[in-house]
């Protein structure tokens, strides 16, 4: 079910209605979990199993994790009294006092503390990594054992990948680190628990939420008149126009060049590769902007995911500003713990170049079990690291930083471009003949797409560029609401003049 089909519409519309018409916090729990169960089995029921299995195992580990911890010193001493303790008593007697709560409250020790982590970790890894990587590690198994002159073969599998896996189990596996790291407090309620894992606005393609954002919103009941209605229902049209207006109609053309780019001129190719960078954003925020809003309309806030990362000046600020759940995920849970292996005093540039260059071809790999998604991640690690080095030479010559912003972002912009190919092509013949095409002007045939498309780039980056400098920022609370009403039901009409006939499913549905 796409944010963009009128069926998804009659949806939302449904559940906010019954929603906000249920007197009680927790009923409205209940119903938005009934829902975002529905929204996930219109895809393939069958992948509930799936959710559902992730949820019940971190939600256990959640409460065992909660249990106070002892120091592994004392922890015989704590065996003896609990033997000593149940010999004096009878079976029957210690049935009728077991309690959650007796068994919440029992020590846990540091070993086991490990082992209900390392639980979360096999179970949530396994299950992406059979249904996303089984294919692909078979396959590169197999060609290996070719190459060293062993001819084996390894079968691979029909395997569908359920959507969004990649993004709630991220957000599940955060929460059973952050309950051993102790930054936060487990959850008491399996129901509460489900509804943090199940979401649907953003279950699906993110933002990647964390415990300690969204448990506090479920402990607070919901008013209708906190809602920001203006703002939310404008921001899921900035997304609409996005996904719907903008992506869904570069989709054919980037598909016609990237299907045979050996045919097509270097202008061609400028115009495809541009045009498909902005469908994947587009395709991308759009989802996230509506997510948000969504949320919103419910009383729920969302992390930012996008920060206008095409104006970024560099290649490290675009990270910081493009999927920013996932990046700062990454950096938590895995750049930093790189980090702290080491003593502070031997953690050398070196050492941290490499760290960087693991988080990146991880995060390639985590877009897709491809090697051309780890070259692409392996790249943007080698930028992010030429980056860093270039940034403590020039640090001194602070009179050149507005220079060095200006050119900056078409540069940056550019790389981003050229390292677009990797992500768009698995064929690396083709990835070779694009390359060729965009950074050499080398034109292997003589066909063109619509060369008129490239004047649509003008009005979108100027749009673009007046909402990065908040031109028109709260606009909608500073006109009457009759005036919003008018005037946003005039851009709902527009938007569907040049909504795309066919919707497109989200690119990043696949991952």
């Amino acid at each position: 079910m796409v944010f963009t089909e009128f069926r998804f519409l009659f949806f939302f519309i449904l559940i906010f209605c019954i929603y906000w018409a249920l007197q009680k916090h927790n009923h409205r729990k209940t119903w938005l979990l009934v829902c975002s169960y529905i929204f996930y089995g219109a895809w393939d029921w069958r992948f509930l199993s799936l959710l559902l299995l992730s949820t019940v195992v971190d939600y256990f580990v959640g409460l065992m994790l909660s249990r106070p911890q002892v120091d592994s010193s004392i922890a015989g001493q704590q065996i003896q009294i609990s033997e000593v303790v149940e010999n004096k008593e009878t079976k029957n007697e210690w049935i009728n006092t077991f309690s959650w709560d007796a068994l919440l409250n029992k020590p846990l020790n540091q070993p086991q503390r490990q082992a209900w982590l390392t639980l979360s970790l096999v179970v949530n890894l396994g299950l992406l990594g059979f249904f996303k990587y089984y294919n692909f590690f078979a396959d590169s198994a197999s060609e290996l054992l070719v190459f060293l002159g062993l001819p084996v073969s390894i079968n691979t599998l029909e395997i569908i990948l359920p959507a969004g896996i990649s993004f709630y189990t991220f957000q599940t596996l955060s929460y059973s680190i952050d309950a051993y790291l102790g930054k936060v407090k487990p959850i008491r309620s399996f129901w509460d628990f489900s509804l943090f894992v199940a979401f649907f606005p953003q279950l699906v393609a993110g933002p990647i939420v964390r415990a300690s954002t969204f448990f506090p919103q479920l402990l607070t009941p919901k008013s209708l008149n906190e809602v920001d209605f203006r703002a939310c229902l404008t921001l899921f049209l900035v997304g609409y126009f996005k996904k719907a207006c903008i992506s869904d109609n570069l989709s054919p053309l980037v598909d016609q060049y990237f299907t045979n780019p050996e045919i097509y001129t270097a202008l061609s190719c400028w115009i495809a590769v541009i045009a498909f960078v902005i469908q994947v954003y587009c395709d991308f925020s759009g989802y996230s902007d509506m997510a948000i809003a969504c949320a919103g309309l419910l009383g729920y806030k969302l992390p930012l995911n996008f920060n206008f990362p095409y104006f970024s000046s560099n290649i490290t600020q675009l990270w910081q500003r493009w999927h920013i759940t996932l990046f700062t995920w990454l950096r938590d849970y895995i750049y930093t713990p790189l980090i702290k292996m080491r003593p502070r005093e031997q953690r050398t540039e070196i050492f941290r170049s490499r760290n960087i260059l693991i988080l990146m071809l991880v995060s390639g790999f985590w877009h897709g079990a491809a090697w051309h998604f780890v070259i692409w991640g392996g790249l943007h690690g080698i930028a992010l690291i030429v980056h860093k080095q270039w940034s403590s030479w020039i640090a001194p010559y602070k009179q050149f930083q507005t220079l060095r912003n200006i050119i900056g972002i078409p540069l940056t912009f550019y790389w981003f471009c050229a390292s677009a190919t990797f992500f768009r092509v698995s064929d690396f013949s083709s990835i070779i003949q694009v390359e060729k095409s965009f950074l050499f002007f080398n034109s292997p045939g003589s066909e063109n797409l619509n060369i008129q498309i490239g004047w649509i780039f003008i009005p979108l980056i100027i749009m673009h560029w007046a909402a990065y400098k908040s031109w028109f920022a709260d606009w909608w609370h500073k006109i009457p609401k009759w005036s919003f009403a008018v005037f946003y039901g005039m851009l709902v009409s527009i938007i569907l003049r040049f909504a795309a006939i066919n919707p497109q499913p989200f690119v990043y549905f696949q991952f």
